[in-house]
């Protein structure tokens, strides 16, 4: 039984430089039939009796939604909803008003993802975030005095304009505001994104070295590639979802899902989209997943697992770069993840 939903909202008030993901700008009518359309999905997909281990709301600019959007969405997930439930929305500091909180909260929402991206207000501009660095301040602020405490902060590395000072920057406002979580991801050049079409080459020396820099200053617990918590129970339900390779559930446009051993992505447009589904993994390709996804955890994967067991198994005379640990599967550099996983391929 599925037990994690990923609702996927493509609306943006504006395009960022670097991104390429499915998002639009689009009009009050436009947003009204999407969602009145991903709402009649949850109802067709999802029993009131089948309470999820986690939702997650992501987009695009989920927050952008009018306040009565929001009730409209949020009402209905909040069915699926156990006391445990964790359940998240992505939002964009510039929308955060006390007024949306009060509706995240009325419908059970218990952990927010901010896009910050940089706290240095040029390069936000330059990337064509409509954000502040004073706007996440304010953000937090309020999510703070309103009782939503998990909150986990998205940054950008990699720029070639990105100083040592800046990363600084951002590990100071973590410090600083006692945020639980945070993501250090780095800027890629994406086939439809603005900066690729524009020519921005990437130094690749450079960003390794950022991500070297960001973990030895670190004073929070790196425990996959691009995440850090506070302490062990701030690390994100959803995504480790992911990383165990468990059933999700994808709804919305170009959101993907994981069902059955059978990846899936909902293609078409606004108003029409339908599940495009794959064949069925083989052993070897889910195999593979199981170890590509698992050895991203810098603890790696329990080896008591039947299935992690099997992918081991499988693939011990192929894989590199790797230990066992407590029993768990461990990549000796979760830096180098390609380096220990690519004679598997």
């Amino acid at each position: 039984m599925v037990k994690h939903l990923y609702i996927h909202i493509p609306f943006c008030e504006s395009i960022c430089s670097y991104c390429d993901f499915c998002r639009f700008v689009s009009n009050v009518q436009t947003k009204k039939k999407y969602i009145e359309k991903v709402v009649m999905q949850i109802k067709s997909k999802f029993d009131v009796h089948n309470k999820l281990d986690s939702i997650y709301i992501g987009g695009g600019t989920p927050n952008s939604l009018s306040q009565d959007l929001l009730h409209t969405l949020l009402c209905e997930c909040k069915k699926f909803c156990k006391k445990n439930t964790e359940f998240t929305i992505e939002c964009n500091p510039e929308f955060v008003n006390d007024k949306q909180i009060k509706v995240f909260k009325k419908y059970k929402i218990n952990r927010v993802s901010l896009g910050v991206q940089s706290t240095n207000n040029a390069l936000l501009k330059r990337i064509n975030r409509k954000h502040t660095y004073e706007d996440v301040v304010n953000a937090v602020k309020l999510l703070q005095k309103n009782k939503i405490k998990n909150i986990s902060c998205d940054f950008i590395y990699g720029f070639n304009e990105t100083t040592k000072k800046e990363l600084d920057d951002a590990l100071a406002f973590i410090s600083k505001y006692s945020i639980p979580h945070y993501s250090f991801y780095s800027l890629e050049t994406k086939p439809n994104s603005l900066i690729t079409k524009q020519g921005y080459s990437i130094n690749i020396e450079k960003q390794e070295k950022d991500l070297q820099y960001i973990e030895k200053k670190s004073k929070y617990t790196r425990y996959e590639v691009s995440n850090w918590c506070k302490n062990k129970k701030y690390e994100s339900v959803h995504n480790k979802a992911y990383w165990l390779t468990k059933e999700w559930c994808g709804i919305g446009l170009s959101a993907c899902g994981f069902e059955n051993h059978t990846m899936y992505e909902n293609v078409g447009d606004l108003n029409n989209w339908k599940k495009k589904s794959s064949k069925k993994l083989s052993t070897r390709d889910y195999y593979f997943q199981i170890l590509m996804m698992g050895l991203r955890l810098v603890n790696g994967i329990d080896l008591k697992d039947k299935n992690v067991l099997n992918a081991f198994n499988y693939y011990k005379n192929k894989l590199k770069h790797y230990h066992i640990k407590n029993n768990h599967l461990v990549a000796n550099n979760v830096n180098t993840l390609n380096e220990c996983l690519v004679d598997c391929l």
